[in-house]
This record gives structure tokens, sequence and C-alpha cells, in this order.
């Protein structure tokens, strides 16, 4: 199942309180029903008048809160559409944040992201590829190509150095990374991004998420280790921060798999020797699509079944109103 738009679940909370005004209304008329129908009648009154309320109250409150279901965009099942797209484009977003010279794999977190670029850039001859850098923004370094050598080039200097905007924007990396494809062009889209998925700025879900609705695939590669490493500087000094206590920096797993889950997309972990070749064999099944010519899957929104609850409940509701209820008192 997959959320396209999960942050409309914030209007659930007013929603919610409508059980105050709710509460209060029935109580009111409860003590003034109470004076006029007196003794004799009481018993049948106020459960005539329980059953009212409360079917007018459920109603409306699960009209809303099915609209808003259907406002968050739910996924759970696939369609096959037509597919008119030819060939793969591929763009990797790499963090060359000073976080990402950690050696708590081998190497450390950039070098290794390095290898595994290379290893995928000699792996599809046919497939063009391009490279954005980002920290507290991002950076086109190579433009789509189908040249390995300008890649591998670009890929042999990856270095914090490249670029010195300070910070750290996973979102800025994913958007320039999106940004980078031509329009209007055949291919399929894949950005993979290469991240230890810690970010002081942005809202990385958001850019994943506008990849899905851009119909661009996006894989996610976590660097590091989540027990984490200290950060040195050039000359060999450890980094610290502002109270003077050394940074730890540590592989955000969470956070890179709520990226993913926004953009339905995978994930991998570098410091797996299988990554290169599991990400090799999920391309090989990007290019493929759903294995028919022409036809590929697609999540399809379920919003109609929603949308046609809430407006049964809201169907009831009204009806409900005009309900003459005077004849059971």
């Amino acid at each position: 199942m997959n959320i396209v738009y999960p942050e409309v679940f914030w209007l659930l909370i007013p929603v919610a309180l409508l059980l105050l005004p709710a509460a209060l209304n029935y109580r009111k008329g409860y003590i003034l029903l109470l004076k006029l129908a007196g003794e004799w009648r009481k018993v049948k009154t106020t459960q005539v008048y329980m059953i009212k309320t409360l079917i007018y109250w459920m109603t409306i409150i699960l009209f809303f809160v099915f609209s808003i279901l259907a406002l968050a965009g739910i996924s759970w099942t696939k369609e096959a559409v037509r597919d008119d797209s030819t060939g793969l484009d591929i763009i990797f977003a790499v963090d060359i944040s000073r976080s990402m010279l950690a050696a708590d794999i081998t190497a450390d977190r950039l070098s290794r992201s390095g290898e595994l670029i290379s290893s995928l850039n000699s792996g599809f001859s046919r497939t063009r590829m391009g490279l954005v850098i980002f920290k507290g923004d991002g950076e086109v370094l190579v433009p789509l190509t189908d040249d390995r050598y300008i890649m591998e080039t670009a890929v042999r200097s990856l270095s914090p150095s490249l670029y010195t905007v300070p910070g750290s924007d996973i979102s800025r990396g994913i958007t320039k990374a999106a940004g980078s494809f031509p329009e209007g062009s055949p291919a399929k889209k894949l950005i993979i991004l290469i991240t230890d998925g810690e970010a002081l700025d942005g809202n990385a879900e958001d850019a994943a998420r506008e990849c899905y609705l851009q119909d661009i695939s996006l894989f996610v590669v976590g660097a590091g280790t989540e027990e984490g490493s200290l950060i040195y500087n050039s000359d060999g000094s450890i980094v610290s921060d502002s109270l003077d206590q050394a940074v730890v920096t540590k592989l955000d797993r969470s956070h890179l798999s709520d990226i993913v889950e926004s953009a339905s997309g995978n994930y991998y972990d570098i410091s797996d020797v299988k990554t290169a070749g599991m990400i090799i064999e999920d391309i090989k099944s990007l290019q493929e699509g759903s294995g028919a010519e022409g036809i590929r899957l697609q999540d399809q929104m379920n919003y109609r079944l929603f949308l046609f609850i809430a407006l049964t409940f809201l169907v009831l509701n009204l009806a409900s109103s005009r309900i003459r209820w005077s004849r059971w008192y």
C-alpha cells in the first residue's frame, strides 16, 4: 500500500475535536428535552434523542474522515497502462557532505559510493547516466551522457571540496536530480540516491513523493552504519560541535526508509557485497517493465472508494435531519 499525501492525516485532528461540540450539544439538548417531556415520557424521549444525535454526529464525522482518506491518495492495487517509453536514463545523486568521509565502512562512505557507481557505470553500456552532487544544495556534475569515460573521471573526483555550499539537504539533491532529465524524453527515469541519511534542512520525503508523481523511479542506497563513526578534518583533527564535543555521524536508516516509502522505491545497504548485483537486477527489471511489450504496471489511486463512502455518510446525515423524530416520542 502506498500513501501519496500522508500529511493530510493531520486534518483528522480537527475532525476529532468535533467530538467536544457534539458532547456539549447533546448535553444541552438532553437537559432541555427533560424539561419539555416531563417524567412520564422521560425514558422513551431520551432514548430517541440519543439515537438521533448519535446518527447525526457519527455520519458527519465519518464523512470528514473518509473525505480525508480520499485526499490522501491511498493505493493498494496496480493497473496495466500503455508504456511508450524507450530506453533508460539514470541520475546518480551523491551526498558529498563531510559526514560521507566517515570510515565506519571499508575505506569510507564516499569512496565506497564511487566504487558502486563505477560498477554500475560499466554494467549498462546503452544507458545514459548523469551525476548530481549535493550538500546544502544540489549541483549537476555530469549531465546525462553515454560517455562512460566522463562519468568515471567525475566519480574519481568525488570529494566534499567539490562543492562549498554548507549544510546537508537531501531534498535538494533529489530535486536537482529529478530536474536533470530532459523534458519530453521517452526514456524511463531512475534516480539512484546515495547518502547516509543525515539531513539538517529540507523535506526529503516530499521530494521523493514528487518523483513518484512524476513517474521517476527512486533507488536509495544507505552509506554507513548505525553505530556510526567520528569525522576527521583534513589536518587529522576530529570534527567537534559548538560544545566542543566530538561529532559522531550515523546512518539514519529510519529516515531513508521514509524516503523510500514516499517514492514507493527500493532500499539497499552499500556495505552489503550483494548490493551492486541487486541494483543491476532491479534496473533490468525496470527496463523490462511488466514483461509485456508496451505495457507497464502503475499504482491505481483508490480515492473513488473513499469518496463514495464519504458521500454515502453525507446523504445519511442529510436524511437524518429530515426525519420526523417526534413521531417516536
